[in-house]
């Protein structure tokens, strides 16, 4: 397992026209040929964001390696993973982001799992990182966001999880919470630091949940993306309510990107 390469390094192990399209989402087990790959993205962006080099990666996740799946969206015009989202599944050493959230919220990992309903014995997953490499990010590049979180919908739906959780910092949460993800702090706690993140929240989810909620706040953005003379003197408002309504239907939905998601 390696952190470390380089871009050149994960070029070369990188096939180009594997996939049809420039653009093509996988799930990678940990021992899959693109998981190094994968590990080295996840560090390159949390080292350009948050200072988390290879040595760090590696004490912070090493010990989930054997429960780790990631989910991948490959820009095969560059032969790079663009975005990357780390799946821990429950396994002898927990979830990475219960067992460390008592640290920063109190509580035991126990009384996170009671508070949450988490002990009903149904499927549960971490989701421990989401990194997007710096120039696939905003607006212009909201594909692989929307290609990630639209994988991830849809492993969820075909595994039946009920029970999500995830420590993201405060951008990464600004971006779900616009798009109606139905996360809830952990204990209803506030926001920390963590592993160099000034601001970091401990969330809970309850996947069947995810579904309605996105397709409801779609229609919400939507109805208030209909112009009106306040929004004509700030179109950006509008663009903007437009893109996430688009960017939540899609999640749901599938439409124009379920082609470019190769699961099998």
């Amino acid at each position: 397992m390696s952190y470390a390469l380089s871009r050149a390094e994960i070029r070369s192990m990188i096939r180009p026209g594997a996939y049809p399209g420039r653009f093509a989402a996988l799930l990678a087990g940990t021992d899959h040929p693109l998981a190094d790959p994968a590990r080295s993205i996840e560090r390159i962006a949390f080292e350009q964001t948050f200072g988390n080099d290879a040595a760090t990666m590696s004490a912070e996740y090493g010990p989930y390696e054997p429960a780790s799946r990631f989910i991948i969206v490959l820009d095969q015009a560059h032969r790079l993973p663009a975005g990357v989202i780390r799946l821990i599944d429950e396994s002898p050493a927990g979830l990475k982001s219960l067992n460390d959230a008592p640290a920063h919220i109190g509580g035991t990992v126990e009384a996170i799992r009671a508070h949450h309903h988490m002990t009903d014995g149904r499927p549960a997953v971490d989701v421990a990182t989401l990194a997007v490499l710096p120039e696939y990010r905003g607006a212009r590049s909201a594909l692989v966001s929307t290609l990630l979180y639209r994988t991830l919908y849809r492993v969820f739906t075909r595994e039946h999880i009920t029970h999500v959780v995830a420590m993201i910092d405060r951008d990464a949460y600004r971006n779900l919470r616009r798009i109606g993800t139905p996360f809830v702090p952990m204990l209803a706690s506030g926001p920390f630091a963590y592993l160099g993140a000034a601001e970091n929240h401990a969330l809970y989810g309850h996947f069947p949940d995810f579904g309605p909620a996105i397709t409801q706040n779609a229609a919400a953005l939507r109805e208030s993306a209909r112009p009106t003379l306040a929004d004509l003197r700030h179109p950006r408002r509008l663009l903007f309510r437009r893109a996430a309504a688009h960017i939540a239907t899609s999640i749901i939905t599938g439409n124009g990107l379920d082609r470019q998601i190769h699961l099998d």
